[in-house]
């Protein structure tokens, strides 16, 4: 059961250089609100843990199969897991010595997770600190919100990376211990927003205006060809973020890292449809928000 003090967490990834300022410790959690189509952290959807299968590693050792309770698992690398009968027992993790079964997310407490966050301590400097990122953050706001205080307690920076779409009292009550909020946008038309999230921008552009009254906030712009590289979309969500303040944009292309994690997870990878965008795309997007004023980066260099 999780409380404040546990949360399921999809990893712990540490020297990372484009979550926030500095050298930083980001903590994913799982579970998310949205379901964007280009998702390049497929893992963090649902928050709970789930199986990895990497067949490149798997070398029939077949005790994976001998103790699988539900008979899910077969000889055949390329339809291993059936994962309708996969009960997520992991015990194939537990006899494979090739590491072919990865348990994808963890049950953890704020404690093991802050003394990880402090054996980086001597490499943040002035700026590194903690960013909690996902999933999404909210998705579990007590157990965000005790990490971000207790990482302030030790006189550690924090950054929350976050889609916007929660409650604003959960947003009010962990902003109190936030530094930098990286804010997504990804559509200023309802309709397009729910087309690619699965949910409305309502409450992402609602809670926009009240964070960056609240705490410093970078927009971070994932660039969908097809989707939100338009020019009359960009130029709207220009116009808004000079409304509420906005002084820095990251624009983020979209890219196809996160394919093999759809494999591992038995899903089909979305990047064969969407595509990469191009770098003449790239440039007339940052161009706009240039023209605008804006300090904008492409891949969030901070």
């Amino acid at each position: 059961m999780l409380t404040i003090n546990t949360g399921i967490i999809a990893d712990i990834k540490k020297f990372e250089t484009h979550d926030g300022p500095g050298i930083r410790t980001t903590v994913f959690i799982k579970g998310c609100f949205l379901r964007c189509k280009w998702c390049a952290n497929p893992e963090t959807l649902e928050a709970f843990p789930q199986l990895y299968f990497v067949p490149k590693r798997c070398k029939s050792f077949g005790e994976c199969i001998k103790v699988c309770p539900a008979g899910a698992i077969s000889m055949l690398p390329d339809n291993k897991i059936d994962r309708k009968k996969c009960t997520l027992c992991m015990k194939c993790v537990d006899v494979c010595p090739y590491s072919a079964f990865k348990q994808v997310g963890s049950l953890v407490t704020v404690d093991e997770v802050i003394e990880e966050v402090e054996k980086d301590k001597p490499f943040y400097g002035l700026d590194g600190g903690l960013t909690i990122s996902g999933g999404e953050p909210l998705y579990q706001p007590g157990f965000t919100r005790e990490l971000l205080k207790r990482s302030k307690e030790k006189g550690i920076s924090t950054v929350l990376d976050t889609t916007g779409y929660a409650k604003w009292e959960d947003y009010e009550d962990i902003l109190k211990y936030t530094d930098m909020v990286l804010l997504d946008l990804k559509h200023m038309d309802p309709a397009k927003h729910m087309e690619g999230t699965g949910v409305s921008n309502k409450i992402i552009l609602e809670n926009a205006k009240l964070i960056s009254k609240t705490c410093e906030t970078r927009i971070s712009l994932p660039l969908i060809s097809g989707f939100n590289n338009s020019n009359e979309n960009l130029i709207a969500t220009a116009e808004f973020l000079k409304k509420i303040n906005i002084e820095w944009v990251d624009i983020l292309p979209l890219h196809s890292l996160g394919a093999s994690k759809y494999e591992y997870l038995g899903l089909t990878s979305p990047y064969t449809e969407i595509g990469e965008i191009n770098k003449e795309e790239v440039v007339e997007a940052r161009d706009i928000f240039t023209r605008y004023g804006f300090k904008t980066t492409i891949g969030r260099m901070i």
